[in-house]
């Protein structure tokens, strides 16, 4: 069947010179074989006709012997342009993704999933090869090639010529009845195999918790009911592909009966030779050799068509945030100010209403609240991986609309609940804060954090590996450097998300004290819902259920005898009520 599909020829772009190179070689592999046909042709005519001189016979067995030089250079340069045609498509691709997937932000990358992710890059390149280095140069091939051997034949026996080039070249359209089928399949084929890597993938990341409730039987059974699913897709699509052969070879062979029956009815009459009649008859396969061939690759190519789909939907994400170019300063004051701002994800009701809060420049701001009440939103919209809906944002009086978030997010950085410790060295991580930051740099960020006693400890300084995504780290040896990165920025607003929820209570301790240190120096905005870490903001805010509730300094708060003096009091007596069976 056809398989012209239009998004996988856009991102085609940067590697099409290597597909169209496949097509132009194969037509010169076919212009060998048509030269052999024709010499093997006139020497077997010629002897059986008698009249067959050594002058003829030498001219005619060189040509053969030069055009079979001609077809085996031909197929090793077709091999070697599908190679390059790989790399370079799989370089080409997995880059754009790549490329795209950094510029993606927080609601883009919660969307997509990472097993969706996964998939594209690496088996999706994979399986869209097979449509690059083949099927594509194929198709092209499939046409040329019957346009050029009837050229080569018409003088030779015209009707049959034309009989060939009409079969040939409407066999694919023909097949191509079994898109709309073959349409369907491929998009349920993809969504199962992404639904098998995910719940794979989950099951065994999961296997801990599993056995510990002895439900794998459950997880083995479900598995192998997506897997079955699956199966059964597959022999769907190979019965589907089958069904297409068997028609195209249905349409050859009638063809070519059709061709053998027309030249020996011309053979008998004496329109041509036989010389002329052998030729024919041996190139006539040939003009269906390249449908052939596409057709037992069309199965593979339909894994790729299937996978562009995803690659596709990663591809086309809008990751442009606006910016209006209106730099007009609102107000004075000197901070990052919510004015009225509301704020709802796709689908779903307000997360954020009618908020007013202000971040004033130096000192420490608090967030909190309980868990679904709207503190990570505010944080996603203080690094504008969301926009408000309604209301506005502005930094030093400044519309946040009007300023790129390259340059926002030079300003404000975060250090989440969980930092992310990239595999390599101490170094490599924390120079992805500042590129160029100098050894002493690097020092003093470390030692800010105490960390700088235990990279005295390593051999290696700097260059000690931190393992596979920071395994040779502790959990408050990776907070610490998550936090030593953000100072490596520069960032006059420092966002602290729940920064030592993940920690032991040592590490909570020397964290805040670093924190506190740093408050002397840069604007901190604190995110928690432990009460008890936030009692030394210079203004806490409150919010439930996406509303500013309360505000003000802890004592302040505390006297209001609102949620806040509650909640205090609440988690106090959890507190003390854990620190007395520790120490029973």
């Amino acid at each position: 069947m056809l398989l012209i599909n239009k998004t996988l020829i856009r991102m085609s772009k940067g590697f099409r010179g290597w597909i169209i190179a496949i097509a132009v070689l194969k037509l010169v592999t076919l212009m060998g074989i048509s030269i052999f046909a024709s010499s093997i042709g006139s020497v077997l005519g010629n002897i059986f006709d008698l009249q067959m001189g050594w002058a003829q016979l030498k001219a005619d067995l060189l040509r053969a012997a030069l055009a079979s030089v001609l077809m085996g250079v031909g197929d090793l340069l077709v091999g070697e342009a599908e190679h390059r045609c790989t790399a370079s498509a799989r370089i080409h691709l997995r880059q754009r993704i790549l490329e795209k997937v950094l510029e993606l932000d927080v609601s883009d990358v919660d969307r997509l999933g990472a097993t969706s992710t996964i998939n594209a890059a690496v088996d999706g390149v994979e399986l869209m090869q097979i449509y690059y280095n083949r099927y594509l140069p194929g198709l092209i091939y499939s046409v040329l090639a019957p346009i050029y051997l009837f050229f080569a034949l018409r003088a030779e026996c015209m009707p049959a010529a034309v009989m060939l080039l009409v079969v040939s070249l409407a066999v694919t359209p023909i097949n191509n009845l079994f898109k709309e089928i073959n349409d369907k399949m491929k998009g349920d084929y993809w969504d199962t195999l992404e639904k098998l890597t995910s719940y794979y993938l989950e099951s065994i990341n999961g296997l801990t918790t599993t056995e510990l409730f002895n439900r794998g039987d459950d997880r083995e059974e479900k598995l192998g009911g997506i897997a079955q699913h699956m199966r059964d897709i597959i022999l769907d699509v190979m019965v589907l592909n089958f069904s297409s052969t068997a028609l195209n070879e249905l349409l050859i062979n009638a063809a070519i009966v059709a061709a053998v029956g027309i030249v020996c009815a011309q053979l008998v009459s004496g329109r041509i030779a036989l010389t002329n009649a052998l030729t024919v008859l041996m190139l006539s396969y040939s003009f269906f050799s390249s449908i052939r061939a596409l057709q037992w690759i069309a199965h593979d190519a339909l894994h790729g068509v299937a996978a562009s789909q995803n690659i596709a939907k990663i591809l086309d994400i809008d990751t442009h945030k606006p910016v209006n170019g209106d730099a007009t300063v609102y107000d004075s004051f000197e901070g990052i100010r919510f004015d009225d701002v509301s704020f709802a994800y796709k689908g779903r009701d307000s997360v954020l209403e009618h908020v007013n809060l202000d971040i004033p420049h130096n000192g420490i701001t608090a967030i909190a609240g309980e868990s679904g009440c709207g503190k990570s939103t505010i944080v996603n919209m203080l690094l504008r991986f969301y926009d408000a809906k309604s209301g506005r944002i502005a930094l030093n009086g400044r519309d946040y609309l009007s300023i790129d978030p390259s340059e926002l997010r030079k300003r404000v950085i975060m250090v989440p609940q969980s930092v992310y410790v990239f595999s390599g060295t101490v170094r490599e991580n924390l120079l992805i804060a500042k590129p160029d930051g100098t050894d002493a740099e690097l020092y003093e960020a470390l030692e800010q954090v105490r960390l700088k006693d235990w990279i005295d400890l390593q051999p290696e300084g700097l260059d000690a590996p931190v393992g596979d995504a920071g395994a040779r780290l502790s959990g408050g040896q990776r907070q610490k450097l998550g936090i030593a990165r953000a100072l490596l920025s520069r960032a006059e607003y420092i966002i602290f998300d729940e920064a030592t929820s993940s920690v032991d209570e040592e590490n909570e301790r020397e964290i805040w004290r670093c924190i506190s240190e740093l408050a002397e120096t840069r604007t901190l905005i604190i995110i928690s819902h432990r009460l008890s870490t936030i009692r030394n903001a210079d203004v806490i805010y409150l919010i439930d259920d996406g509303r500013v509730t309360e505000r003000g300094s802890h004592d302040e708060l505390m006297a209001q005898g609102g949620k806040y003096h509650r909640s205090v009091e609440e988690q106090d007596r959890l507190e003390a009520g854990f620190g007395r069976r520790a120490t029973a």
